[in-house]
């Protein structure tokens, strides 16, 4: 029987690569809901009727992307629908197609084994895996098409004209999938002039010719960031700026810096030791083009950044196939030095482990995967939302727009627009409490629209929190748009000698409203409404609320001024109504059957206690019996 010949192997290693790395972006890939920036695509391709709709409000918005990749998923999305793994599968498909790719350009560049060692790293990298799971696929696109032209290159200084059009076209598609692509077409410059005996004029013929194919677009749209629609500049320092782009690009937002950085200063030495592999006569051109490739793209995006203030270390990722490429050639040069294969094989040890550690925090750890909770949010609000509720974001999240897309419920957005006061927000959330019984609110860190968290601030200032789900890194809150109607509110109507009014109490437990039981562990929420009295308060008193066995032992308390010190008894104005809310956790161990929350005042001077009219220091609001089994805390 014959034996595999070596290209046979080849192939063969090639083939199971293939495998692996479609294996590893097939595998649940609908699992993770969809982030901000993915579920943004899918609102750009379902809610525009057509490719020229898609360039209009390209334009209109100041995207900050070309239209290729929103055209293919528009397309795509009418064949196969919208649902995650079906908006995933385009980039998916590219993913796998760049293994391919990283192996013919290794081979072209150097060897085979440089191709499958390219292959192999991209096949694995946690980073590379991520972005294959993602809908935003423009980088896949711009990377594709800028290796298509890249492969072609050769053949275009030799004066084949089909490599002239094939270059020029992957050209303009790489530039109207990525700005940034701009980059790599540059870096070929680097191949044309190393190389000797070239005509160069072909190459800056087929670059004119792009440059021409690109320019309507350009001619469009730089008006448009012209007017200030993008981000104002923010000089980020440099080593802030490469230490933030080594850090993720290493192995991607799945590892913490601590770890990301050692990680991308290993493959820095290795790439160079790459370089220095590569840089002979044979492949001087190829390693002119690897090194320039990332150089040109760090330093062009930098300088962009300075213009510009919007920065992802996304945009690195144009440049990977130069790094995975040096990376490759660089491992290629230790394990064919016997005295290197030692510390060689303990290396990719290493490096298994840590691409298994980081593969392992992006598919089964909650902190590192892409669910936020709004699926779970999702849930909650089918089921709970009813007539006469509105649900308020802070931030015009699409992801959002994508999983309530099918309730009923009434929505609004506060602050309604970013440049909002905080007067305005206020004004606008007393009419919503004005038209719906019931508020519910996700609050979502919003640096670019509610930096401050006015939303939440204000709602939690104004209105009584009825309940609160956790909803994975979420939290569903819902407010009474009026005290007398929330859910687990009772009247109290107490009046203190010092003159303030407790007219209203609402507890939760465990976020939502308090039943008759109680159990140890328990987080318990005390909001209390209190109105002022027609003179001005003299002093400023604290407040405490007490929980209290039958014998009238405190087992738990929280005392503090009004509102967390923001309203002090001696500023209430007559006719007004405080929101003051209090919180603590029930013991671990739990004393009695029956238990009370009490609420009262001293003065914040001389800790004197102050008289309820009628009687008493204190009164109650609550009454709990024990409970055995109790619930987990939030």
């Amino acid at each position: 029987m014959n034996k595999p010949s070596e290209q046979q192997r080849r192939y063969a290693a090639l083939l199971l690569i293939l495998l692996v790395a479609w294996g590893l972006r097939a595998y649940r890939l609908g699992a993770q809901e969809l982030r901000g920036d993915e579920a943004g695509s899918w609102n750009y391709v379902v809610h525009e009727p057509g490719p020229a709709a898609l360039v209009q409000r390209i334009i209109r918005e100041g995207d900050p992307q070309p239209p290729l990749h929103y055209w293919v998923l528009q397309g795509w999305v009418r064949v196969f629908g919208e649902n995650e793994w079906a908006l995933r599968v385009p980039s998916a498909l590219l993913s796998l197609l760049l293994v391919a790719l990283l192996y013919q350009s290794g081979a072209r560049a150097a060897s085979a084994e440089v191709g499958l060692g390219a292959a192999l790293i991209t096949a694995l990298h946690p980073f590379q895996i991520w972005l294959a799971q993602d809908v935003r696929h423009m980088y896949q696109l711009a990377i594709l098409f800028t290796l298509l032209a890249t492969l072609r290159l050769p053949g275009l200084l030799r004066g084949r004209a089909r490599d002239w059009w094939v270059y020029t076209v992957s050209g303009m598609l790489a530039m109207y999938s990525h700005y940034y692509a701009f980059f790599g077409l540059v870096a070929h410059g680097a191949y044309v002039f190393a190389r000797r005996g070239t005509n160069r004029m072909r190459w800056l013929s087929a670059s004119g010719a792009v440059a021409l194919l690109v320019l309507p677009w350009a001619v469009v749209i730089l008006p448009t960031y012209a007017q200030g629609q993008l981000a104002d500049p923010a000089v980020i320092p440099p080593l802030q700026y490469l230490s933030r782009i080594a850090a993720d690009f290493s192995l991607g937002p799945v590892v913490p810096p601590a770890l990301g950085l050692p990680a991308a200063g290993l493959g820095l030495l290795l790439a160079v030791h790459g370089a220095a592999a590569l840089n002979v006569r044979k492949n001087r051109p190829w390693a002119a083009l690897l090194i320039a490739w990332p150089l040109l793209t760090l330093a062009g995006i930098y300088a962009v950044t300075t213009r510009r203030g919007t920065f992802n270390t996304f945009y690195f990722l144009v440049a990977f196939p130069a790094v995975h490429l040096l990376l490759a050639s660089g491992w290629r040069a230790l394990v064919t030095r016997p005295r290197s294969r030692v510390p060689a094989a303990l290396a990719a040890l290493l490096a298994a482990a840590v691409v298994a550690l980081a593969l392992n925090n992006y598919f089964f750890v909650p902190q590192w995967s892409k669910n936020r909770g709004l699926r779970e949010v999702a849930e909650i609000l089918q089921s709970e939302a009813r007539a006469g509720d509105v649900f308020i974001a802070n931030f015009p999240d699409p992801a959002q727009d994508y999983y309530l897309r099918e309730l009923t419920l009434a929505r609004a957005m506060l602050p309604e627009e970013a440049e909002n006061t905080r007067a305005e927000t206020l004004s606008a959330l007393h009419q919503l409490a004005g038209q719906y019984r019931r508020m519910w609110f996700v609050p979502i860190d919003a640096l670019q629209w509610d930096a401050d968290a006015t939303a939440l601030d204000l709602l939690n200032r104004g209105y009584v929190r009825e309940a609160a789900y956790p909803a994975r890194k979420l939290r569903l809150l819902r407010y009474a748009s009026e005290t007398a109607s929330a859910a687990g509110s009772r009247s109290v109507d107490a009046l203190f000698a010092a003159g303030p009014r407790l007219q209203w109490a609402h507890v939760a437990v465990n976020g939502l409203p308090a039943g008759e039981a109680l159990s140890a562990g328990e987080s318990v929420r005390v909001t209390l409404i209190w109105s002022a009295p027609s003179a001005a308060i003299q002093g400023d008193y604290i407040v405490f609320v007490h929980m209290l066995d039958a014998g009238g032992m405190l087992l738990a308390s929280h005392d503090g001024p009004p509102a967390d010190g923001s309203r002090a008894t001696s500023t209430w104005q007559s006719g007004e109504t405080i929101l003051d809310v209090h919180s603590f956790h029930v013991p671990g161990q739990l004393r009695g059957e029956y238990f009370t929350l009490s609420v009262g005042l001293y003065s914040r001077d001389t800790e004197e206690r102050q008289a309820v009219v009628g009687g008493g220091d204190s009164v109650a609001i609550f009454e709990f019996s024990a409970e055995t089994a109790g619930k987990s805390p939030n």
